[in-house]
């Protein structure tokens, strides 16, 4: 099976994330066929917060989110992606790990975030 990835691009840099098809598969699947996508996002402390209703419900009972983590939260129809390991409080639909330019998410400030799926060699699909 080819592993599936997306980057997302944002205004001073892009990251790339691994996304784990298994811990959430809806969700994961859902957010694969909404893309590609651009838009707007915010930082609230340490979650990068972007709008996006995957119509997912919680496939996990995890409420904590690791560095470099992108999850979808169904309640409140986000993706989010932690810059630091985080107690979210609400259940969360983990969907993979970012793999490349991790450090870029300190310093990324509110805008636009493209979001595009790759295929594992890097190229846009």
């Amino acid at each position: 099976m080819q592993s599936k990835a997306i980057v997302l691009k944002f205004q001073n840099g892009e990251v790339m994330v691994r996304l784990d098809m298994v811990k959430s598969p809806i969700t994961a699947t859902r957010l694969l066929n909404a893309l590609p996508v651009s838009t707007p996002f915010t930082r609230i402390g340490s979650l990068i917060t972007i709008p996006l209703d995957l119509g997912s419900l919680p496939e996990t009972f995890e409420v904590k989110a690791r560095r470099g983590e992108l999850c979808y939260r169904p309640n409140t129809k986000q993706l989010i992606l932690a810059t630091e390991d985080t107690q979210i409080g609400t259940r969360i639909n983990p969907l993979g790990i970012v793999v490349s330019n991790i450090d870029l998410l300190d310093s990324i400030k509110p805008g636009i975030v493209t979001i595009i799926p790759i295929n594992v060699e890097g190229k846009v699909k």
